[in-house]
Formats: structure tokens, sequence, C-alpha cells
């Protein structure tokens, strides 16, 4: 075996010993609680036939003219065309933004955005519990950076001051991914008008789910004035894939021209924006949907009621199970009853905050909901 082998197969055997080890595995024929297809949409067969027959139309309207099984480069080469010009102005109106910039996926949206907007002498100020993409954005950044406390915000504005003259920015999500919490925004305002730094919030577990038809969390607040960036993910309750930085127009000059995930990335496929047109129409008009999800989640909180849940008003519940092995064990218990969970071990989380992330759905079941409610209580 070379040694480049060696040491690869040394790397797996360490994180095996210590209970790391990732395995990709398959759970679509398990029920559903693992996923982030929070409306269905994922397998919603009315947006599927809306989505072929939307591209129908434009294959036919453009044949001969426009690639549509690959984008053939990036944006800056051969990859942009109209399709994906429309989708962008139709994404921004619905978000109440001056402008949006589609990329591939959530990852490359924050990586693109964070490891470009900051400069040597600024100053970012992260959550502590943001999510990895955003994390590896502000590392590739040039900007100082100073983490605080999930959601405190007393601690946010001790930090805040140590930096008078700075250019700051602060970096939040909307609704976080392991707690399902939101972040405290009325308290971030009010910080915003005394140190004056901007705002950047990512949407990916509220995009589709909040504001007027689905269009996010800041904007049912009425505070996309007070956003400089909002980041919307597809992945999640869309059921698609790719994401958009939402922003002035000049702010999406600035990342074409500088954001390297986005300058030097093959372009979405016309097929798959076209796809994301559709369901940007389709979404909006979900509102008893939405309401549906918000049943399933009152319901969970009614009848979840052991003190290792930590219930949130969101889509994402948890169940605390401390220790890699316990929350393994139990996780593989759930599997094995029919249940599409995983769980989350540390680093990911906190020593002692292992636990089995439950996501909800539209579609989610009461029964289905009671029976892992009731295995994990009963076989902690």
């Amino acid at each position: 075996m070379s040694k480049v082998r060696s040491f690869l197969a040394e790397q797996l055997k360490i994180r095996s010993e210590v209970g790391l080890l990732r395995h990709l595995q398959t759970v679509d024929h398990l029920i559903d609680f693992c996923s982030n297809d929070y409306l269905g949409l994922a397998r919603n067969t009315e947006l599927k036939q809306l989505i072929s027959k939307d591209f129908e139309l434009w294959f036919e309207k453009n044949q001969g003219q426009i690639p549509f099984n690959g984008a053939t480069g990036s944006r800056l080469i051969s990859g942009h065309n109209s399709l994906t010009e429309t989708f962008e102005s139709a994404c921004a109106q619905m978000h109440q933004a001056e402008a949006a910039l589609l990329f591939g996926s959530g990852f490359e949206a924050n990586l693109g955005l964070l490891s470009s907007i900051t400069q040597e002498d600024d100053i970012i100020f992260c959550d502590q519990l943001l999510h990895a993409s955003i994390i590896d954005g502000i590392r590739l950044g040039k900007a100082k950076k100073v983490i605080f406390q999930h959601n405190d915000w007393e601690k946010l504005a001790l930090e805040l001051a140590k930096y008078p003259k700075q250019r700051k920015w602060v970096v939040v999500e909307s609704i976080y991914s392991m707690d399902g919490d939101k972040a405290p925004f009325d308290e971030l305002v009010r910080l915003q008008q005394t140190f004056d730094f901007e705002l950047i919030v990512d949407e990916a577990h509220a995009g589709g789910l909040y504001g007027q038809h689905g269009a996010g969390f800041v904007q049912e607040l009425g505070l996309s004035s007070k956003v400089f960036a909002r980041v919307i993910t597809f992945g999640k309750a869309w059921g698609n894939s790719g994401a958009v930085v939402l922003g002035s127009q000049i702010l999406k000059e600035y990342l074409v021209n500088f954001a390297r995930s986005f300058i030097y990335s093959t372009a979405p496929s016309p097929m798959h924006v076209s796809s994301l047109l559709s369901t940007l129409k389709f979404i909006q008009e979900q509102d008893e949907l939405r309401e549906k999800l918000q049943q399933k989640i009152a319901f969970f909180q009614k009848h979840a009621r052991h003190s290792n849940w930590k219930k949130s008003q969101s889509t994402i519940q948890t169940f605390i199970v401390p220790g890699n092995t316990e929350v393994r064990r139990l996780a593989i218990f759930a599997q094995k009853n029919g249940f599409g969970v995983k769980p989350i071990v540390s680093p990911t989380v906190p020593n002692g905050e292992e636990r089995i992330r439950i996501t909800l759905s539209a579609l989610s079941e009461e029964k289905d909901i009671l029976r892992i409610i009731q295995l994990l209580e009963s076989n902690l």
C-alpha cells in the first residue's frame, strides 16, 4: 500500500475507533423524519407535472438556440441565459429584494458571499451555532472573526462595543438547524441602530415556510431593508436544490466579480433552472400546506412530554441522548422499527448534547408522530 493510501486508511481507522466514521445510507424505504422536505414538494406529483409542462414549453420555444441538458460552462462563459435571468428576477420580486443571484447550492452561496464580502480591517461576528458552509466562507475571508454564544445578544453587544471604528458584520441564521430556534431579530435590529453593522441572514430553514407566500422569516418580520444579504436555499422546503443570495443590485454585481464559488462553477442547467421557476410559482400558492405543517408542529409539541425533548416552534425537534454510542444505538433501533432518523453526534454538537434530530413535514401523519415519540421516550 502506498504512503498516501496508508495515511488515508489510518485516518479512517482512527475515526472508526472513536465512533465517528460516516457511512452513506439509504432511508427512502423508511418513514421520513430526517429529510428537510418540509412541505413534501420533493414528492409532489402536481409539482412534477408542472415542472415537466413548463420545461417542455420552454424547450419548444428555444429549440436549437439554447442548450437544455447542460449549462455548458460557468455563467460568465457560456452558462448564462434568459431563463436564469427570468428566475432571478422573479425570485427577487417574491422575496421583496432588489436582486437575486443563483448559485448551485447553499454551500456555494454562503462560501461565495462570506469569503468575498469582508476585507482585512473588518470584524465579522458569528453566532456559535452557524452552519459549516458559513464558517468555511468566513474562514476564507479576510475579516477578523469573533464568535458569540448562541443567540446571546447581550454578549454580542459587549463584543460589538470593543470595535467602535471598524466596519462590522453580524451573521445569523433565521432558524438554526440543530435546535430549531429562531434568531433574536428584535434585539439585533436595536443593536444595529447602536453599533452600525451589516446583517447577513441564512434563511435555509425558513425559506418557503414563513412570510407572505413563503418569502421567509425576514420578510415576515418586515426586516428586508435592515438585512444586507439573505441566503435562500432550495433543497429544503422548496424540494429542489440550489440557492440564491438576495440583496442590492450592486451586491449582485460585486458577487459576479468576486465570489469565486460563482465565477468558477458550472452554471445550473436550464432544466434545473426551469424546475426552480416552476417551483417558485407553485410554492407561493401553498398556504394550505404551510398551515398543515404548523398543525403537525403543534401536535408534536402537545404529545412530546419527556424532559429530553428540546422542543421548538419550528419543523426541527431534538431528543437529547448524551453520548455518541448511546445516540447511535437509539437511532439504529428506531430505523429497525421503520423510522428514518439519524443520530447527531459530537463534535457536530457539544459533548453531552448528542441527539436524535426529528424533522416534521406537512405530510407527516399524526399516528407516525405519536409512534416515534413513544419509541424514543420508552427506549432511552
